[in-house]
């Protein structure tokens, strides 16, 4: 438990859920600017392909959360990363939206840990390059 360190943690965590909203509203705002009410932009994000692109964006933001925790944790990346999705995956279960299909929650749930944990894969990966170690 001592290789863990919170504030990386934190930070991971702050990275993966504010650039997913930030995203997401950057998405939904464009959309607008396009001339589509935002009942048209909530119906497209809310269709097959917007919740598959709510999943990659969201997935990616995981993983890159997973990434800065690990970096700035500079030790068991991995486990920063893995911590950082789990932190991710209550918030989901706290604010998860009710309606939408399985398929999405299931996915969504099943690749949020793979995806934290890719993030600290890569920063241990940059570390060890950086380091000279093999």
């Amino acid at each position: 438990m001592h290789d863990i360190k919170i504030k990386a943690i934190i930070a991971g965590a702050l990275v993966d859920n504010i650039g997913t909203m930030f995203i997401m509203m950057f998405l939904m705002t464009a959309l607008v600017s396009q001339g589509l009410s935002q009942e048209e932009v909530i119906a497209r994000l809310k269709s097959p392909s917007g919740l598959l692109l709510n999943l990659i964006i969201g997935l990616g933001c995981t993983c890159l959360g997973g990434y800065v925790a690990g970096s700035v944790a500079r030790q068991s990346e991995i486990l920063h990363g893995a911590l950082v999705a789990a932190a991710g995956m209550v918030l989901a279960l706290l604010l998860r939206e009710s309606g939408l299909p399985g398929w999405y929650d299931i996915l969504g749930f099943a690749g949020m840990l793979p995806a934290g944990m890719l993030g600290g894969h890569m920063a241990r990966q940059r570390r060890k390059s950086r380091d000279g170690v093999k």
